[in-house]
């Protein structure tokens, strides 16, 4: 091959990835630019002056110093910590379940998937109405079973609305998590099982010595994926309660809403989403981390 059909084949590749790449430029980078650089001016929407003066760290001491930001933060890091705990250990118990054989388990297989399916504006209206203190179906149950008098306001509580909507996210979310690991259950040789068997292994020491082991690294990214994800959360949460009662359940993707189109601080909530930004890569950090150790 001469060095001219060499240059051409090279130029042929690259032209085979340019759509790709243009369409990562104009839809995440661009994007991603154009907020960093929100994040250092004093971008307000209701100002009539089209100027946009470059302000530095001040978006991000104010974003640092508001006087819910405290509990903004504890709020988001048990949302994320009790949310995605709950859809693995969900998700690993039904794929577990989902992989033994028994009658209907295509039909169960694909019940199990429509939390995922449903659109997240249906699950929410779902919740909020079943969870109506007056006319829902869980205040009615309880009720019925003699387990409450009164009804529980479960949205209205800021004791319970984090709960609430926690579990929400867990129903909504777990069959992601399932269908992950189903599929690596699925790859596993079933000779592994029987030597085990045959060794006498018990149930638990399968699953500790050949189970695990061979879905590990699926788990680890489902993991991941599954904490950036959750922390940069916004609409199940502000569809189900806007944020309240009282910050209750104000996590910080939700703040970063009401910042730009309610309160029109685009600048302060550009720099929340740096923020978040930086905590996700964090977390990508650690994760490459540990698949490199491993």
């Amino acid at each position: 091959m001469t060095v001219a059909q060499r240059l051409l084949s090279r130029h042929v590749a690259y032209l085979f990835i340019l759509p790709v790449v243009l369409i990562i430029a104009l839809l995440i980078l661009y994007p991603m630019a154009r907020s960093v650089v929100m994040s250092f001016t004093d971008w307000y929407l209701l100002r009539p002056n089209p100027a946009r003066p470059f302000v530095g760290l001040d978006n991000y001491r104010d974003a640092l110093t508001l006087d819910h930001f405290g509990q903004m933060a504890w709020v988001t890091a048990i949302y994320t910590v009790a949310s995605v705990a709950g859809k693995m250990l969900v998700g690993l118990g039904t794929a577990l379940m989902l992989n033994r054989d028994f009658v209907g388990r295509s039909i169960v297989r694909g019940i199990f998937i429509i939390p995922w399916a449903v659109p997240t504006v249906v699950a929410a209206i779902i919740f909020r109405v079943s969870l109506d203190p007056t006319h829902g179906i869980v205040n009615g149950t309880l009720r019925d079973l003699g387990w409450i008098q009164n009804s529980i306001n479960f949205l209205s509580n800021p004791n319970l609305a984090l709960g609430s909507v926690i579990v929400l996210a867990i129903w909504k979310y777990f069959p992601f998590v399932t269908l992950m690991i189903l599929a690596a259950l699925q790859s596993i040789p079933r000779d592994l099982y029987e030597a085990a068997s045959i060794d006498g292994a018990t149930a638990w020491s399968r699953f500790r010595h050949v189970t695990w082991p061979l879905i590990m690294p699926v788990w680890s990214i489902v993991l991941v994926l599954q904490i950036v994800w959750t922390i940069k959360e916004f609409e199940l949460v502000y569809l189900v309660t806007r944020g309240g009662p009282s910050y209750a359940t104000t996590i910080i993707g939700v703040d970063v809403y009401l910042n730009a189109f309610r309160f029109f601080r685009v600048g302060t909530a550009a720099a929340e989403g740096m923020i978040l930004l930086a905590i996700s890569v964090v977390f990508a950090i650690i994760y490459y981390r540990f698949l490199e150790r491993r």
